[in-house]
Formats: structure tokens, sequence, C-alpha cells
């Protein structure tokens, strides 16, 4: 029996803690012990239940750093959780080094947990990171602007990374370790990556051939509940924007039956707009069954919801809030399968949910992502996943 931890550093999103359940279940199942180390423990308690034991991820208490907004690379999002701060990294660093002592793991996955990788390296453990490519930069320097639509100024991009840099080694002589050459060198020392989506979708469109798993849809939940109303069954699942109420305005003169969950939506909001073609959810909805019914989506471009709509030949429209969220629109976007809108235009939303309405070709295109991937099995890719673990144990 092998120890293996799960360490997830940031973020505490019900739909990404699911993601990390199949490792769990599946390693327990084949005799393993399985602990977690996770930000939002009530959150996971609720996932996992007795399967796994549960340990506190080193958490932040400082705010994210605001020096480099918007952030451009992926050096400046390391930087605003704490790789800017010298004390700080060092400090999360020992918190993540004690927790690999007291646990003795044999192999540590890390999901979104770049400070733990980094307090890895000094251990004879095996190590693979997952994630759906954002967080699993592909090896290279000088660090791609993530923000191409945005003129840069190359070599203050490349100081920025310096800075970073600099700091990471500075903590590196401090333990005693071998020094970075170049930032994304602490994810290719990794024994292996898990990319769980479809190189289509990948945030990063120019990474070196790859392995793909695949992703898989979340499919716990209620059934959906169709209000009246004629036209195509719209399904809106957002997080609060600045134009949510011209969005939600226009769903109610479009009289096309829609669900719409939103989740921390205001309740002044929800009695604003309700209306005999709209449905106020308020309890996560079996995606599955969502994607299959519905005919046209609107997210905030998160992954999960993402391809459940697209494994079902459903196209998208986009409306991102975050860079992430951004560059997976744009993925998207780029095979014709959706369209994407600026969150803070309701001119634009408008204009691009109209032209998706009047048209069939982004459904063609998404029928044809369907099909492409019409014989991918998610319980294949588990389990293949599983059995690359165990090969690396084996080691």
């Amino acid at each position: 029996m092998a120890t293996v931890l799960l360490a997830w550093e940031l973020g505490g999103g019900l739909g990404h803690i699911m993601q990390l359940w199949p490792y769990a279940q599946g390693l327990a199942k084949r005799g393993h012990r399985v602990v977690v180390a996770l930000k939002d423990l009530a959150r996971a308690r609720t996932i996992f239940g007795n399967t796994v034991s549960y340990l506190q991820a080193p958490t932040r208490t400082r705010p994210a750093s605001d020096r480099f907004r918007p952030p451009m690379t992926f050096a400046h999002i390391l930087y605003g959780i704490g790789f800017g701060d010298f004390d700080e990294l060092v400090a999360m660093g020992e918190a993540w080094r004690n927790l690999y002592e007291m646990v003795r793991p044999d192999v540590v996955i890390f999901d979104h947990s770049p400070t733990a990788l980094l307090a890895s390296r000094g251990y004879g453990v095996k190590r693979i990171v997952v994630g759906s490519g954002f967080c699993c930069p592909p090896d290279s320097h000088p660090l791609p602007n993530l923000r191409p639509w945005v003129n840069a100024d190359v070599e203050k991009l490349c100081q920025d990374e310096a800075t970073v840099l600099a700091s990471i080694n500075e903590t590196m002589k401090l333990w005693g370790w071998p020094l970075l050459d170049h930032m994304t060198q602490m994810y290719a020392e990794a024994d292996d990556t898990f990319l769980v989506t479809f190189k289509e979708l990948d945030h990063y469109q120019d990474r070196p051939a790859s392995k793909y798993w695949g992703a898989w849809a979340q499919t716990s939940g209620k059934a959906p509940e169709w209000p009246q109303g004629s036209g195509p069954r719209i399904y809106a699942y957002l997080k609060p924007f600045p134009a949510l109420p011209h969005l939600l305005r226009m769903l109610t003169q479009l009289k096309h039956p829609a669900v719409v969950f939103v989740d921390g939506l205001d309740a002044k909001l929800r009695e604003q707009f309700s209306a005999p073609n709209i449905h106020f959810e308020q309890r996560p909805l079996d995606l599955k069954l969502v994607s299959r019914q519905c005919d046209l989506a609107i997210l905030n471009a998160g992954h999960g919801t993402t391809v459940s709509m697209l494994m079902a030949g459903k196209p998208i429209l986009q409306l991102p809030i975050y860079l992430e969220q951004g560059l997976m629109a744009r993925a998207m976007c780029r095979y014709g399968v959706g369209m994407d809108a600026s969150p803070k235009q309701p001119r634009q939303i408008a204009e691009r949910l109209q032209a998706m309405l009047r048209s069939d070709r982004y459904t063609e295109a998404a029928e044809q992502f369907a099909t492409r991937y019409a014989d991918f099995d998610p319980q294949r890719s588990i389990e293949g996943m599983l059995d690359r673990v165990e090969e690396l144990l084996a080691q």
C-alpha cells in the first residue's frame, strides 16, 4: 500500500474539488492510503466523505498582490499569490515541507498548487501535476504574454519574470536545493502531467506535443425544470457580472424557455426578472441532462461546464470574467463552436447572442466536436491515469 497525497493549494469551488474525486476514490479502491490537503475542508468533506484522510492546506491570509494588474504572464500570476514576497514564500513553502514530513507520501498529485510543487523539489517523491491546462504551463522561457490582444512591453515582462525567479531561487538557496534556470522548470521536473482536457480547449495553444486525457462532466444534481416559452432552450450558468441585469432582461424579452443558475444571484434581481419563460435554479443541476436538453448555453467559460456542453454538441456564448476563462473562450471560438463577449458590454452580448440564435453554424461546429470525441470513455481515461500513478509508484 502506498500513501498518495492530493494537494490543492488555491481556490475552493465545488466543481474544482470534484475533479479530484476520481483520483481519491480510484486510488482508495486500489488499496492505497489517500490523504487530501485542501483549502476548503468543509466542502471537500461533502464530496470525499470517509474515503480519505484530511489535512488543512497551508492558506494565505494576505490579499493577492495588485502590483501586476492585469496579469500578463504566468510570472505575474505567481507573484500575485505570494511568490513575490520572499518571507511569505518561504513560510508557505516550509508549511508544505512540514506537511510532507508528517504524511511521508510516496506520490503527490498537485492541482493548482505552485507553492506545494516548489516545496516538494527536495524530496524523493513521485510528483504528478494535473489540470485543465492553464495551471500546467508548458516549459518555456521567456514566458508568453497571456493577453496577446494587449500590447505589452516584452522587455518589462522579462524583467518581471526575472524578479519572481530571483525570489524563488533565494528560497532554494535557503533550503539548500538546486536553483531553477527558469520558472516553468519546476513544472517540467514533475514525473508526469495529466492534462484533463481536450487539445482544442487547451489554454496554451502552442503547447508542444502532449497527451490529453480528456475531461468528464458532473453527473450529480437535479434534473432541469424547463419553463414555458417557444423556440430554443437556453441554459445560463453564471456568476454575477456587470452586464448580468441586461442579459436577464434580454432573456425575458426573447420569450425562449431559459433555465438560469447564477451563483450568488441577488434576490432583488431574481424578483425583478421573474417571467413565465425564466426558471431561476438555486441548486446544482445534472449537467449531462442539461446539456442533452438545452439548445444553447451561456457561460462564464468554466472548463467543466464548457466540456459538458460541447460533448453534447451544444454551442456556447462565453462571458469570461477572469483571464483563465478568457483564454478558454478564445480557444473555443477558434473552432467555431460559439462566440465570446465582454461581461461589461451589454450591447455586444445582445448582438452575439442574437447572431448565434439566427445561425446554425455554431451548432454544426459543436456537433462536429461531439462527433470527434463520441468514443471518449471518461472511466477508461480515469483508469488509465490511475494505472500511470501505480506505474510511477513501482519505479
